[in-house]
């Protein structure tokens, strides 16, 4: 599938630009108010942050390792709040900073390192919050108000990120599905099947599993458009396609490959055994003709099919090769199969 919709990183990688520049002007600024606090060490840990985030905002664009200098930069930023949380010299305003963690967190890591991320840096905070701020000279009631204040909007800053971050996931992948199916037959598409091919050719490389393409033509379609109109051809295609994925094994990809053809990734299969499955399927597909408004018409097929690893490694040779039998196929008379260059 396209890389750029399956990993979809790219506004990961503003949202850490922006950071990185923010985080260059506030480590300058803060480390120049804190020098002039005498809280030097802190000063010389912002002050570095500049400018290690002036390196990040220039790698972070083209960086093959997005998410491990993601981790690079919030871990130690956030230990830098902690401790700067942690320090006498610190206000309370500092847990401003804290309120932060989940947003960050969610938004450069994703919802599950989001949350441990989030879960374990904000509970630090509130432990130092506690043991920095809380004064055992004030009321408990007062004590209790301010601890459940600080605890509920960490709390509930979090729980609106992961929602955030939950509910963009959804419509993500709601994207995808409708971004890899073909609109007329539901049947994943061109972009779905190629995004198939790249994992079916992992598998095999990792695991020595066969698989096979298989390139599929409706005979005489046009006659069907032809004689009875396009609107009783899409229904045909549809009851096609149904009837495909009917008999295919749940492993297989089935897609429709565009007009009245269909591809087929196979996996586990070698060349006799996926030969017997789709001629069984050409066979039943011809003695059940298609039933519509008093019409009964019969559909035959015909298909090339080609064996990953023998006939090629790409998707483009393979597909060139189940092409060419799939034509010798039609030559063969039609309503055949062809698996050699020899048939």
């Amino acid at each position: 599938m396209n890389e750029q919709l399956v990993q979809n990183i790219q506004y990961r990688r503003d949202v850490m630009r922006v950071l990185a520049l923010f985080t260059c002007v506030g480590g300058l600024l803060f480390s120049v108010l804190n020098f002039y606090r005498d809280i030097y060490i802190l000063s010389a840990i912002e002050l570095g942050f500049c400018f290690y985030s002036i390196f990040l905002w220039r790698i972070i664009p083209t960086t093959p390792h997005f998410s491990t200098w993601v981790l690079f930069y919030i871990i130690p930023c956030f230990l830098v709040i902690q401790y700067a949380l942690f320090l006498p010299q610190s206000s309370e305003a500092m847990f401003v900073w804290i309120l932060t963690i989940p947003l960050v967190s969610y938004l450069l890591l994703g919802r599950q390192k989001g949350f441990w991320v989030s879960v374990f840096f904000i509970v630090l905070g509130l432990i130092v919050y506690h043991w920095r701020f809380i004064d055992d000279s004030n009321s408990f009631t007062l004590n209790t108000a301010i601890s459940i204040n600080v605890c509920f909007s960490a709390i509930m800053c979090m729980a609106i990120a992961h929602v955030y971050e939950l509910n963009r996931e959804k419509n993500e992948q709601r994207l995808l599905a409708l971004a890899g199916t073909d609109k007329l037959t539901g049947l994943a598409n061109r972009m779905k099947l190629e995004g198939g091919f790249e994992h079916y050719s992992l598998l095999s490389k990792r695991h020595n599993i066969n698989f096979i393409f298989v390139l599929i033509d409706l005979d005489f379609f046009k006659n069907i458009n032809d004689q009875y109109g396009h609107d009783m051809g899409d229904k045909a295609l549809c009851y096609v396609a149904d009837f495909l994925k009917k008999n295919i094994r749940e492993s297989d990809l089935l897609a429709r490959f565009g007009g009245e053809e269909f591809s087929l990734l196979m996996t586990s299969s070698d060349i006799d055994e996926a030969y017997q499955h789709i001629n069984l399927i050409r066979e039943k597909l011809s003695q059940h003709p298609f039933i519509r408004d008093n019409h009964s018409i019969k559909i035959t097929m015909s298909a090339g099919l080609a064996t990953y690893g023998i006939d090629g490694t790409s998707l483009d040779s393979l597909m060139k090769k189940a092409d060419e039998r799939l034509y010798m196929a039609k030559s063969n008379g039609r309503n055949c199969i062809v698996i050699t260059d020899q048939n």
